[in-house]
């Protein structure tokens, strides 16, 4: 029952964080490329900014990203398979189901190599740099832990 609570823990936690980091993106980029662009995709309606389905299918998709990195990221379904090995089949699969996604709600134009181009350099960077975050964050946590078990193992020898 733990496990199950942690998960669907570790699920909104995924799912608020991603979800807001994406809208925000999203507005920046419209802000900063639609409207001088005259760029029109799913996402955008000309003039008016993020459109109210824009923002449910980034929603839908948050969900599939974060059940993704749930299951794909915890202890409790692959605690056996290395970080690196989960992490790269998360990348893969995140840019398959975020294609998936621009192609079935046509958040840009199928047929501009440039925008797929694009596209894939963002994610490549912006998952690049959560990878970053996350390993120096457990650099960090082990750093801690270690130090912690040092002190543990001193006083144990001392008492």
């Amino acid at each position: 029952m733990d496990e199950k609570k942690s998960a669907f823990k570790l699920f909104y936690t995924h799912l608020s964080s991603t979800f807001i980091s994406s809208v925000m993106s999203i507005v920046l980029a419209g802000m900063l490329l639609a409207d001088s662009e005259n760029v029109q995709g799913g996402l955008f309606r000309l003039g008016e900014g993020l459109a109210y389905e824009g923002v449910i299918q980034i929603f839908l998709w948050s969900c599939v990203i974060s059940g993704l990195t749930v299951v794909l990221t915890s202890d409790i379904w692959f605690g056996k398979i290395m970080l690196l090995w989960r992490a790269a089949v998360l990348m893969f699969l995140a840019v398959a189901v975020s294609a998936l996604f621009a192609l079935v709600f046509r958040w840009f134009p199928i047929d501009m190599w440039e925008a797929w181009a694009t596209f894939l350099a963002f994610f490549i960077i912006g998952f690049g740099g959560g990878l970053a975050v996350a390993v120096a964050k457990t650099k960090i946590e082990d750093r801690r832990f270690n130090k912690l078990l040092s002190e543990y193992k001193s006083k144990k020898k001392e008492g």
